[in-house]
């Protein structure tokens, strides 16, 4: 796992229950020489942070299918997407108890991001590194550095 910790399912293979229902989604990584792209959302509280473009996964849908619907919402533009490259795990304070698997897939656009306000997506910004956002969330500052490596 990306962010160093384990679930109960990956350490034991057991299914996760309890406070928390599982979610399953796809995330973006789109690098442009060192630099890795960004959006910007809120939290439920409307605390901004900066994560990779991407969502949630629809049972009907593979975690290739909702993630180029969700560039297609969220950015309004289209992407080849390559193999998967990492997982992290991260709960929603917006969902209830929900607590999401993201398969992170190497991607780049075929053409320019155009952020969607209306599906929570306030700025989409280029950045390196070593000058991500402060509210960048721990997971996506962990595969940036390692994307620059």
């Amino acid at each position: 796992m990306v962010n160093g910790s384990t679930s109960r399912q990956e350490s034991t293979g057991e299914t996760l229950t309890g406070r928390y229902a599982p979610r399953t989604g796809a995330k973006a990584l789109v690098t442009s020489g060192r630099s890795v792209l960004l959006v910007r959302e809120r939290h439920s509280d409307g605390t901004p942070f900066w994560t990779l473009p991407g969502g949630g996964v629809c049972t009907h849908e593979t975690l290739r299918e909702g993630l180029h619907r969700e560039l297609l919402e969220e950015l309004r533009c289209q992407a080849n997407i390559a193999d998967p490259v990492s997982t992290f795990w991260y709960a929603h304070d917006s969902l209830g108890e929900a607590l999401s698997a993201y398969t992170v897939f190497d991607c780049a656009l075929l053409s320019e991001p155009e952020p969607n306000h209306d599906e929570g997506v306030f700025e989409s910004r280029w950045v390196e590194p070593d000058d991500l956002p402060p509210a960048t969330l721990p997971q996506v500052r962990y595969l940036c550095d390692r994307a620059a490596d």
